[in-house]
């Protein structure tokens, strides 16, 4: 009992010592040495932010609360107070040492790294950080899509009715590609990412008319793109992006060149069209692009981002806003949320997307993105104009996910798999009058629904 007594009284005096202000430098600073020795880093942590709100501060109390949340894996407040020790003492390679980590440990991946810039030679050669270079780093990538319904997309004709319809089906199928990236970092407020990728994807088209099918042919589609976003960086954790997205795409295909119809229709006399026979074999090119801009705010746990894209694709015209809210879940930094919610118009329609993006970092640098989106998506880009829908069909919705995995210190894989829930609509037209001596037309649409599964992987190799 008395020394249940004595450890009572020797608690309450400590608290009586912190609440009125009374700690001294020699009390904080070997307490806390003793903390560290021992490993309590939580009691370090309230000790020695009890004694800088009562004016002591020196560069080793700084040092060992930094290192008490590196340890805790909170590295936001590590950085800060690693920054404070090196107010005092600039030149201590320690604490250099500690923000560089927990710089990378917070994400900031890219201010660790100009960071190490300023690092004296036999800290570089310590650790051996990564530095950004002219030539930063290059992705190879690469991938293809399964698409178990495509031959059924080929054969299914069903129009709504007994009536003569006409329908031209575009159908694209599987594909490959890929691709080639660059980033060059140049300076802290200034970086270039541009990117070459070429896709081959199978095609089939179809003719249908006085309920006949009187033409069908495979067809294959080369696409080309090149991607560029420069990068402006301000001072408070602000950037800047302006991108651009150019697409070719040359396909060998029959032109369907609908003329007229054979003869006024009546009772007796039913409507009969008349196109452009024999059909002609044509190479078909055409341009398309995507321009926008991105604007992206870094707070210490979370950040929001605006996006606005103006598009030309498939001879639609396409606008975008897309706002973002970032967070991380915990103060280890190790599961980051990102929702993205844009306003696509696409004449004479206008949706909302949702997207969703959940990083976890699994094991140092092994992170697993889990990530979807929802909405009718046809002719839409994301990723600032980086992604492009730009195909016959819709996409209702896309789950995936994404492994990112060290091969060796400077060369990191990945691997991603999606399912997309898609609609193919076909057009049925049909005559229905002659009105200021022009033929009328009315056009049903079927859709029909089938999926697809992409899978694509890549490398990263820093330099």
């Amino acid at each position: 009992m008395k020394k249940l007594f004595v450890i009572i009284i020797f608690t309450f005096s400590n608290i009586y010592i912190f609440a009125n202000d009374t700690l001294t430098f020699q009390f904080v600073d070997s307490a806390t040495y003793s903390m560290y020795q021992k490993q309590e880093w939580k009691s370090i942590i309230t000790l020695g932010n009890n004694a800088i709100y009562n004016n002591i501060d020196y560069f080793y109390l700084r040092m060992r609360i930094g290192i008490a949340y590196y340890e805790l894996k909170e590295y936001t407040p590590a950085i800060s107070h690693f920054e404070k020790a090196l107010e005092f003492n600039s030149a201590d390679e320690v604490a250099m040492e500690y923000k560089y980590y927990s710089l990378l440990n917070s994400a900031k991946t890219r201010e660790a790294g100009y960071y190490a810039k300023t690092f004296p030679q036999s800290l570089i050669d310590k650790i051996k950080p990564e530095i950004p270079k002219k030539i930063d780093k290059i992705i190879f990538e690469g991938g293809f899509n399964i698409v178990p319904g495509f031959d059924t997309l080929k054969t299914i004709i069903n129009p709504p009715d007994n009536k003569n319809y006409r329908l031209e089906k575009d159908v694209t199928g599987k594909f490959n590609f890929a691709e080639l990236a660059l980033n060059h970092e140049f300076n802290k407020k200034f970086s270039f990412f541009h990117s070459f990728s070429f896709v081959k994807a199978e095609g089939f088209q179809q003719l249908n008319f006085n309920f006949n099918k009187v033409n069908e042919a495979n067809y294959t589609l080369n696409m080309m793109q090149y991607y560029l976003a420069p990068t402006f960086y301000g001072k408070k954790n602000n950037s800047t992006t302006l991108f651009g997205n150019i697409i070719y795409l040359s396909s060998k295909k029959f032109d369907y060149n609908y003329l007229h119809l054979a003869s006024p229709p009546s009772s007796t006399n039913p409507q009969m069209y008349v196109y452009q026979l024999p059909l002609e074999l044509k190479t078909i090119t055409s341009w398309q692009y995507v321009i926008g801009f991105n604007y992206l705010k870094n707070y210490k746990n979370n950040l929001i981002d605006i996006t606005a894209t103006y598009s030309n694709l498939n001879s639609l015209t396409q606008i975008e806003l897309t706002t973002c809210f970032g967070f991380y879940a915990n103060k280890q930094k190790t599961i980051f949320s990102k929702t993205n919610v844009t306003l696509f118009s696409q004449k004479p329609d206008i949706n909302l997307i949702i997207s969703q993006l959940v990083k976890i970092k699994l094991h140092r640098q092994l992170w697993l993105d889990i990530y979807g989106n929802y909405g009718k998506q046809r002719n839409f880009n994301e990723n600032s104009g980086y992604t492009v829908q730009n195909t016959n069909d819709e996409t209702l919705y896309r789950i995936g996910a994404k492994l990112t995995f060290p091969i060796f210190r400077k060369l990191n894989f990945y691997l991603s798999y999606s399912y997309s829930a898609k609609v193919l609509p076909l057009q049925y037209i049909y005559y229905t009058e002659i009105r200021k001596n022009k033929e009328t037309f009315q056009t049903i649409i079927k859709n029909y629904n089938y999926n697809q599964h992409l899978i694509y992987g890549g490398i990263i190799w820093k330099f």
